[in-house]
């Protein structure tokens, strides 16, 4: 009898060392130090051919592309009004530093030539407009934090390749030289670095280096990254999920996280400059419309999980389900392997219990 109660006393010993083994197992891929709760998404704009928007310094307006047009609305999508029209393309347009001045893209033509796209700048109002480039096609404005310099795309040298023109002087210097097409250069807050796509994935690189950082390595299609206003985090759009999503990450690359999820493609994302918003296109219903997601960021070292708020109220559920569930979601392939090492972990511990008693 007392043997038994030892072997019982053992067992339950056991039993509890491999749950807590198992646990440590799990808790540490399945856990992280905060979350990015997306609130509510806003369809702005009911048409088709919206493209590219764009945030004032205050956040209190949008710029964007629609109808062969530069356009700007309220934040909550009232009050268009179209600053710029022609019977060619124009799209790209971006706010400078302090809202004063919007740059753009648009198709032109010289006498005896062929057609190729410029860069233009315009006043807010759509007043002072003024050809900053010619002859070859040059598009993606981006202006820097300090008003100074503005980075965007030209084939001048061949192909698609990232050049910096002083505002000022309007001389340009070329910063890449690859040869596939850089797209959508865009400003570190601090104006230190610049963030852009080539070949499907994700670099960032200071304007006077001669290397640059890949963030993303994979078959998918990463594209059209934008710094978050703090500097701490990239929203991009990538299909690695069959159609195109916004997805976060880090600004080392890690800690994808996943932000929307139709089937229908989202693209062009532009993080607000408070941070709590996130304006892009999607074709949701057919045609592309501009839309804002809206988000909170818990304040930690790392983004863990994404969350959604429904609009009907549900029954609380224990928050350590709800991140194995987002775990499960975002990161299946570590999810099984900590199932796997578990059930080891389980196994041999029934297997050793076992032996012991047959002993």
């Amino acid at each position: 009898m007392q043997i038994h109660l030892s072997f019982t006393k053992t067992r339950y010993c056991l039993d509890i060392l491999f749950i807590f083994l198992a646990l440590s197992l799990l808790l540490p891929l399945a856990c992280g130090a905060g979350a990015i709760i997306v609130d509510e998404d806003i369809r702005l704009t009911d048409g088709k051919g919206y493209n590219h928007p764009s945030w004032s310094p205050d956040g209190n307006k949008l710029t964007y592309a629609y109808n062969q047009g530069i356009w700007v609305m309220n934040a909550d999508g009232s009050g268009t009004k179209k600053l710029y029209d022609t019977l060619a393309w124009s799209g790209d347009p971006v706010f400078n530093q302090d809202g004063s001045k919007i740059y753009y893209a648009t198709e032109s033509r010289t006498a005896y030539s062929a057609r190729y796209i410029s860069l233009h700048v315009m006043n807010a109002d759509g007043s002072n407009n003024v050809k900053l480039t010619g002859t070859s096609d040059s598009r993606e404005p981006s202006v820097s934090p300090d008003g100074r310099s503005l980075a965007y795309v030209s084939k001048i040298s061949g192909n698609y390749d990232i050049w910096i023109m002083d505002i000022n002087s309007r001389k340009s210097v070329q910063i890449t030289d690859d040869k596939g097409d850089e797209a959508s250069p865009t400003w570190s807050p601090d104006g230190t670095r610049l963030l852009y796509s080539l070949g499907g994935d994700i670099y960032t690189q200071e304007p006077d280096a001669v290397k640059a950082t890949r963030l993303t390595d994979d078959e998918f299609n990463n594209t059209e990254p934008s710094y978050s206003p703090q500097g701490d985090m990239i929203v991009f759009s990538s299909d690695r999920d069959g159609s195109y999503d916004l997805w976060i990450m880090r600004t080392d690359g890690t800690g994808m996280k996943k932000l929307t999820m139709e089937n229908s493609s989202e693209r062009s994302p532009a993080w607000s400059p408070e941070g709590s918003r996130i304006a892009y296109i999607s074709n949701e219903g057919g045609e592309y419309n501009l839309w804002v997601l809206k988000l909170r960021v818990e304040k930690s070292e790392q983004a863990a999980t994404v969350e959604y708020l429904e609009e009907e109220s549900v029954a609380e559920i224990s928050p350590y389900i709800n991140t194995v569930r987002a775990f499960a979601t975002e990161e299946p392939k570590k999810f099984i392997i900590s199932i796997l090492l578990i059930s080891f972990v389980i196994v041999s511990g029934i297997v050793y219990s076992f032996l012991r008693k047959i002993r």
